[in-house]
């Protein structure tokens, strides 16, 4: 058990070094340079899959094989859904949820990991059923109490994070075009607030209700959410009120951090 704890940590932590590496963002389709990063594909192709969800050994679909090609990553050979969600989550930072998950464990720089390497970690923590009880369990965060309040206007008061999600994703079936829009908002959101991006504007912590505004605004605007990015969101929010910007002190203190 320990060997294998060990070696999840090597190959975790080789992944974060790919992901600081190639610091390709989520809404980033550039073209990748496969022979600059094949030792990191190969590893990412050879993770451990023995997770006993069944989806990661049912062939990747069409759309999966269509990504890799839009990012310039071929392959010779058949990959598998899991397979193949692992190289593309090297070149992409955490969802909300994985992010959410790692902050509530108090897992260190979750925004300069990259999907991959935050999905095996989660997977680690949640092999603790005591975790998965306390995960389960908790309040809504803030990201599902935003969701539910964007999907349908309100929230139902002593919810807990499961039932809470479980209703987002109900409400994402009824009405998928909106559930998209928000999966959208959630991901420009996570990088308004990366700690990197805000210490170029030296700006505080954007929080929801001024995001939103300026969110609405460039929407407003006639800006497609898809092709939004975090740098937008700031710059708006700067035009619409310089409060944000961080004193000297706070501006010092959210320099990221280095390795």
């Amino acid at each position: 058990m320990e060997i294998a704890v060990s070696i999840s940590i090597v190959v975790l932590f080789g992944l974060y070094l790919i992901f600081k590496s190639t610091r390709i963002g989520t809404a980033a389709k550039s073209k990748i340079k496969v022979d600059d990063f094949q030792e990191q594909i190969e590893a990412a192709l050879n993770l451990p899959q023995e997770s006993g969800e069944a989806w990661q050994n049912e062939p990747a679909t069409q759309a999966m094989m269509q990504e890799l090609d839009e990012r310039g990553i071929w392959l010779n050979r058949p990959l598998t859904k899991g397979q193949t969600m692992n190289v593309l989550g090297l070149f992409s930072p955490p969802d909300g949820r994985q992010v959410d998950i790692l902050k509530h464990f108090n897992i260190p720089y979750s925004f300069k990991m990259n999907q991959t390497m935050a999905y095996y970690l989660i997977r680690e923590l949640f092999s603790d059923p005591q975790k998965v009880a306390e995960w389960n369990n908790r309040p809504p965060t803030t990201t599902v109490r935003q969701g539910l309040l964007f999907m349908e206007g309100r929230l139902i008061r002593g919810l807990t994070h499961v039932e809470a999600q479980t209703k987002l994703d109900q409400l994402g079936m009824d009405n998928p075009t909106k559930y998209q829009e928000w999966k959208q908002i959630d991901r420009l959101f996570l990088e308004t607030n990366n700690p990197e991006i805000r210490a170029k504007y030296k700006v505080r912590k954007i929080i929801w209700k001024r995001f939103f505004k300026s969110y609405d605004a460039l929407k407003t605007a006639g800006i497609n959410p898809h092709a939004m990015c975090g740098e937008n969101i700031i710059e708006q929010t700067l035009r619409q009120d310089d409060k944000i910007v961080a004193h000297a002190k706070i501006r010092d203190a959210m320099q990221p951090a280095s390795f």
